[in-house]
């Protein structure tokens, strides 16, 4: 090895060392941060440890520095949409994706002494995210799936866009995937809705606490649709059929004489499922 590559390799062993020194100071320095109750400055330090050559810090610190920016990001979001009201959430549709990446990567980084903390985080997040999207699922779900609606459109992409990645690490979560089904359903990406809707109904169905929803009603509605009239699986269509009928006959059953238009509009579903169901018994597929 000749002098000059000596010289150039020893700067570079120089420059490592000092960037691994300035990140161990910024992971110090948000720990300090946040025991001072300056978590601002302690996200900011925390930032540069995982983005400045982060394989350079030890592994356990860079699980460390993740989970803790994801909390502090979920505490800020969960402040933000504190009301759920459509217009607040768009305001805040880049705090919303940014926090959501930041909950997979603490997920992804995530070591025996950041699980319990990455756990509780993302179940706050869930519930955040969770009634976010019913506000969006209760606007979707008065438009036609099978009208173009630009207000509609613009739901639809906002869900996906802002919430999509939810479906990765909320896969217990039927509400999440009944409404970006849904979305789903509405761009026309029918295949991509199916596959949401079917972890929607696995998931409720294996919730044991079957609450009454609408948006989970549609589930029901336009799977069962889809398989009958669209793909021809009368075995997928019949087994929906029966769960859909089943179900909204739930709903009728918790509603007063008072509900009589109620009734009548969902009678006319359990019809819908009903026949589905006659129609392949008589065929024998």
């Amino acid at each position: 090895m000749n002098y000059s590559t000596l010289i150039k390799l020893t700067l570079f062993l120089l420059l490592q060392s000092s960037i691994g020194y300035a990140q161990t100071e910024n992971f110090e320095k948000a720990l300090e941060a946040i025991d001072a109750n300056r978590y601002h400055e302690a996200m900011l330090c925390f930032t540069k440890v995982v983005e400045d050559e982060k394989y350079e810090v030890s592994g356990k610190d860079l699980s460390t520095a993740y989970a803790y920016l994801a909390m502090m990001r979920t505490a800020y979001l969960k402040k933000d949409l504190i009301d759920s009201d459509f217009n607040n959430i768009v305001n805040k549709q880049g705090h919303i994706k940014s926090t959501i990446l930041e909950m997979v990567r603490a997920i992804e980084f995530q070591s025996s002494g950041t699980k319990t903390m990455v756990a509780d985080t993302k179940k706050t997040l869930i519930e955040i995210s969770t009634s976010a999207l019913q506000t969006i699922g209760d606007s979707l779900i008065t438009y036609d799936e099978d009208e173009s609606n630009p207000t509609a459109t613009y739901l639809a992409n906002f869900a996906i866009g802002q919430f999509g990645e939810l479906e990765n690490i909320a896969v217990d979560n039927w509400q999440i995937h009944d409404i970006l089904g849904l979305a789903h359903y509405h761009l026309g990406e029918k295949e991509k809705a199916m596959d949401e809707f079917d972890k929607g109904r696995d998931q409720f169905f294996a919730s044991g606490d079957q609450p009454m929803s609408h948006l989970h009603l549609k589930n029901y509605i336009l799977s069962g649709s889809y398989y009958f009239k669209e793909k021809n699986d009368t075995k997928e269509a019949y087994k929906i059929s029966k769960a859909g009928s089943t179900y909204t006959s739930a709903i009728i059953n918790g509603l007063g004489d008072d509900q009589m238009n109620e009734i009548l509009r969902l009678n006319k579903i359990e019809n819908r499922f009903r026949q589905y169901i006659s129609q392949i018994d008589e065929s024998g597929k």
